[in-house]
């Protein structure tokens, strides 16, 4: 079973689905880890030059600068390393996932892209543990439930991806539930 899990760092919120796509915030960042059989397999980051400039709300949260994503390559030029990463997979995590995938759909849109390998089926950490705790937790509050530590958070892609990661192999109800 290969598992993808996954996290953007973006420019904003996602606006409602009736705003114009071009009006829509851009990836800046993106994470990814790839496990197969139980054993992490590949770890990707991506930061990407989305086009316009951030905010400096958005450099406060994630640290990230306009700086930081001078010359690098826009998502488009990406995407085809991307969907090597996607391609094959079974199961797809994020904490999230409504925001990740909406991101990437959003992305996939701007460049007319169909046929994206998105995983069999899509699991948000976030929901499935709403329905146990009675909650919805931040990824924080997650981490620290199921690690019994707190996680040091830093609003960036692949740091996100590795806590969902390390909350997989901590959970065992969890691998039971999605046969992992």
């Amino acid at each position: 079973m290969k598992i993808i899990i996954f996290d953007t760092e973006t420019t904003g919120l996602l606006l409602p689905s009736t705003a114009p796509i071009e009006k829509q915030p851009r990836i800046i960042e993106l994470g990814i880890i790839t496990v197969e059989h139980g054993q992490m397999t590949h770890m990707k980051n991506w930061l990407f030059d989305p086009g316009c400039e951030i905010s400096a709300e958005i450099t406060k949260i994630t640290g990230i600068t306009n700086d930081d994503l001078k010359g690098k390559p826009k998502f488009r030029e990406c995407l085809v390393e991307i969907e090597h990463y996607f391609s094959g997979s079974d199961l797809g995590f994020c904490h999230n996932a409504p925001f990740d995938t909406g991101m990437l759909k959003t992305e996939l849109a701007l460049l007319q892209h169909a046929g994206f390998p998105w995983p069999k089926n899509m699991v948000c950490t976030a929901q499935e543990y709403a329905a146990v705790l009675g909650y919805r937790p931040s990824l924080k509050q997650l981490y620290e439930l199921a690690m019994g530590k707190k996680l040091e958070q830093t609003h960036r892609a692949m740091d996100d991806a590795y806590a969902v990661y390390e909350i997989l192999k901590a959970d065992d109800s969890l691998k039971e539930l999605h046969g992992l």
